[in-house]
């Protein structure tokens, strides 16, 4: 082979190499940078459509679980509201042994179509006692949350205690509210 040939098959091989290198850098990265993007939406569109199957499955467990929701929803009217709230409290009360110090209720707005009537009381008793008052919250049909609370002793040998709490009832808006969008 003469140098002339080897020249010319050196400037190929050299061509071929840039070329190769462009075919890669403009070609074959970004489909396969694509290919990976689109089998990550496919992975995530799988996930929501295993979701939503799971959803339609339950559906009429959803369906019965937001009924009772709404039966159990405080009435529009805010005296009616209040009285109900105050009923809840004093059957929770009723299991005997506590007392409360104070209660101090405010009505709450908020944006995504509810209200909330919360209350701050300081509560006296034995640690059964406010064992109790606290299960028969958390059982209770109407619809409420135990936001924080403390418990600390209040007398020398913790035999009386004094629970601080935070509670809420949740009024829902007139036309049952409560729809997501996703």
């Amino acid at each position: 082979m003469t140098s002339a040939q080897r020249l010319t098959v050196l400037k190929i091989a050299a061509a071929s190499m840039v070329g190769l290198f462009l075919l890669n850098l403009i070609v074959i990265t970004p489909a396969m940078a694509a290919w990976s993007a689109q089998g990550d939406r496919i992975s995530a569109l799988r996930q929501k459509v295993e979701r939503g199957q799971q959803l339609l499955d339950r559906e009429d467990a959803i369906r019965n679980r937001w009924a009772e929701m709404l039966k159990a929803n405080l009435p529009p009217e805010v005296s009616a509201a209040e009285n109900e709230a105050f009923q809840a409290i004093n059957r929770w009360a009723g299991v005997g042994g506590i007392s409360f110090t104070s209660l101090t209720p405010h009505w709450q707005d908020n944006d995504d179509g509810y209200q909330t009537f919360e209350c701050r009381a300081s509560i006296t008793g034995s640690q059964a006692a406010l064992s109790r008052f606290l299960y028969q919250m958390e059982t209770d049909p109407t619809p409420v949350n135990l936001e924080q609370f403390e418990i600390n002793t209040h007398n020398d040998n913790g035999s009386e205690l004094t629970m601080t709490a935070q509670f809420s009832f949740v009024r829902l808006n007139a036309s049952g509210g409560g729809t997501q969008n996703e």
